[in-house]
């Protein structure tokens, strides 16, 4: 007579299944986080290079009674030339700061790195600068800012619809560019551009009429 085998339990199969389930669910909480870490180093970076430059440029103030490198204190022509009163003074020794390889991969505001010859020149910066502002100016003004090839206008490209900005206070952070609705990046992989804005105005409006806003030089 045959007997019946018994049946096996879906219980064992519930148990592996959920033993899965719940792995997948925490390297999940894992990697997402690390991914996004990891994802965010090259922008940390930029923004502390932002804070370097900030600090050599409130300690050539403090030199120059109050003044940021300008026409007053030494050649200003351009952004590039007002950074070279910092490299030149000693307050800056390391050019590096001025650059952004994500900005020289997209070819954006930069397009060679920095090579620490003494002189900052054309597609070695991707810094803009107001020149013009003092340590009396008011704090939310912007100082310096990246992601800029025209006055007052952002590429969306370098910091997926992001530019850093570094106020007379010293802070540095990036900030939404109000490039209009969709994706920041045009189908094609370009970059969309537009203005920054805080409380619903440009944050270059809070620029005094004196002070003039220096992209970074691009040369052929």
């Amino acid at each position: 007579m045959n007997e019946s085998l018994p049946k096996k339990s879906s219980s064992f199969l519930i148990i592996p299944i959920g033993l899965v389930f719940f792995t997948v669910v925490i390297l999940s909480l894992i990697y997402n986080p690390l991914m996004k870490s990891v994802k965010n180093v090259p922008l940390t970076n930029q923004l502390n290079n932002g804070k370097q430059i900030y600090i050599a440029l409130f300690k050539f103030a403090e030199d120059h009674d109050g003044l940021f490198p300008c026409d007053e204190t030494g050649l200003a022509a351009t952004a590039e030339d007002c950074f070279n009163q910092l490299i030149s003074g000693g307050y800056l020794e390391d050019e590096g700061v001025f650059g952004s390889k994500e900005n020289r991969v997209l070819n954006t505001v930069s397009r060679r790195e920095p090579n620490n010859d003494g002189i900052l020149t054309a597609n070695e910066n991707a810094w803009g600068y107001v020149m013009g502002l003092t340590t009396e100016s008011r704090t939310n003004i912007p100082i310096l800012f990246d992601s800029s090839t025209e006055a007052g206008v952002f590429n969306t490209s370098v910091w997926e619809g992001q530019a850093i900005v570094v106020k007379v206070n010293g802070s540095s952070q990036a900030m939404r560019i109000s490039y209009g609705a969709g994706l920041p990046l045009n189908e094609d992989g370009s970059g969309k551009v537009g203005q920054i804005t805080e409380n619903n105005k440009d944050i270059f409006q809070r620029v005094p009429e004196d002070c003039k806003i220096l992209p970074p030089l691009l040369a052929k």
